[in-house]
């Protein structure tokens, strides 16, 4: 009988790590960089070989690298480079395939760049790589903010009670994900940014108080900033604050990963759906 309830207790036991292996594989310990996570990954381009802090980001659809930083690091000639085009327009932008890369553990090939201005455009705020949806979408990742850990899991599994169901983007916003909020009780769709910031709402009229505005120098305006607003997706209940979005910027509002700060969550492209694990 001891024997048996051994052999039962070994089997349980392996069923378990089995089970949460899809979690702990190719784990990568983050750091933030200003509002982005970075991650190590290795680019392979020609014979080059590069270590580098790439940035990810899950609201846009081309992998990004600085000019002067394939410039120096991979020795590039923008001039021989072919225009890509960005949001209608191809001055300023050029396209470059590196041969390969890692990231968590996997390797992705042939994969696109859009080489830009990026560190004066973006006052040196935006890391010199960065990654987008072509490397996220096809697959799960669990995301733990607390241990800042970024893993590839399955996406056949179920990893939380709490899940929220997901749209995803097609054409120009290919992979972004979009999900449906009530916000100070108004029902909205945000976009979900893994990007760290202060949500925006979508511009329009709200029946909340706005507690001060925010100046922003490069519209010359200021923006309403509502504090403490009750929000509401799925079954997922928090407090948070929000600036109102320009009227040119549409009807989508913006939910950042502070959203989720010290949760631990499992990001599934395949599944469309955020699942937080408790």
């Amino acid at each position: 009988m001891i024997h048996y309830r051994f052999f039962r207790w070994c089997l349980y036991s392996v069923l378990v790590a089995l089970w949460m292996m899809p979690l702990a594989s190719s784990a990568m310990v983050f750091r933030y960089s200003n509002s982005f996570i970075t991650l190590e990954s290795t680019l392979f381009h020609q014979d080059k070989v590069v270590p580098s802090e790439v940035g990810i980001s899950s609201t846009l659809t081309h992998c990004l690298m600085d000019s002067t930083y394939a410039v120096n690091v991979f020795k590039v000639d923008i001039a021989q480079l072919k225009s890509a085009e960005v949001n209608k327009k191809e001055e300023g932008y050029y396209s470059l395939w590196l041969d390969s890369l890692t990231f968590c553990g996997e390797t992705y090939r042939n994969v696109k760049f859009v080489v830009m201005e990026m560190q004066q455009r973006f006052n040196g705020k935006v890391p010199n790589v960065v990654l987008d949806n072509s490397i996220l979408r096809h697959r799960a990742w669990h995301i733990d903010l607390q241990r800042h850990t970024f893993t590839s899991c399955s996406p056949d599994q179920h990893y939380g009670k709490i899940r929220l169901k997901c749209s995803m983007g097609k054409g120009m916003e290919d992979g972004s994900i979009f999900l449906k909020a009530k916000v100070g009780g108004r029902k909205v769709q945000m976009l979900f940014s893994l990007n760290k910031g202060l949500h925006i709402l979508p511009h329009g009229e709200y029946d909340l108080q706005p507690q001060t505005n925010i100046p922003c120098p490069l519209a010359l305006a200021t923006l309403p900033l509502y504090k403490n607003v009750t929000t509401q997706i799925g079954d997922f209940n928090f407090v948070s604050d929000y600036k109102l979005g320009f009227p040119d910027e549409g009807k989508v509002g913006t939910l950042f990963l502070d959203a989720l700060e010290g949760k631990s969550f499992v990001l599934n492209y395949p599944k469309k759906v955020i699942e937080i694990l408790e």
